[in-house]
């Protein structure tokens, strides 16, 4: 008796026991809520038949059947094919980041131009020029005089004539945006 009461003292009480994973939460807000497994199942079926009622016409179209659903019909055709040669691939152009981005920014230049042509209140033409003003601060002039004063800092010929030509290469894209300003802003 004595030992069955030591053993029985050392044994885990029900609340040190963790929980189970393969318990569920249920919550009231579950639309499954006190429903049986079958009740469940007939629901959704329900709701798939539902669902698929709208698209009944296409699904009766008849199609045929194949082997595999992989476009080539065998591994020899689709070596064959033109996405497996090497033409394929060095035809293909590496994405210009750069150039991506000035063209982004020339169409938002040009977005704000047609805008500031749009409008006939004086205070929102106003408004539409800050942003332009703005746009190009902060795509090309900030970075301008960055290089301007780099380029008073370089001491060696070569250094001087990379900055040169990054400062043209800035002045030449506000002088584009300047251009796209001034044909879509000014429409009488």
């Amino acid at each position: 008796m004595e030992q069955i009461c030591q053993t029985e003292d050392t044994w885990a009480s029900e609340e040190e026991i963790p929980v189970s994973p393969v318990l569920k939460v249920i919550r009231k807000s579950d639309p499954w809520y006190s429903m049986s497994e079958e009740e469940v199942k007939d629901h959704k079926e329900f709701i798939r038949c539902h669902l698929l009622k709208e698209h009944e016409l296409i699904l009766q179209i008849p199609i045929q059947a194949q082997e595999n659903e992989f476009w080539a019909p065998t591994h020899q055709d689709f070596q064959e094919s033109a996405f497996n040669t090497w033409d394929f691939q060095r035809d293909r152009q590496p994405f210009n980041k750069y150039a991506y981005r000035i063209r982004k920014v020339m169409e938002q230049v040009k977005d704000l131009a047609i805008l500031h042509s749009s409008i006939s209140q004086p205070e929102g033409k106003a408004n539409i020029q800050k942003r332009y003003e703005n746009l190009v601060q902060n795509e090309y002039r900030g970075l301008l005089l960055y290089w301007v004063k780099q380029y008073k800092w370089a001491v060696d010929e070569e250094r001087r004539n990379q900055v040169r030509r990054r400062i043209a290469e800035l002045n030449r894209r506000i002088l584009q945006c300047q251009k796209v300003w001034e044909d879509y802003a000014h429409w009488e």
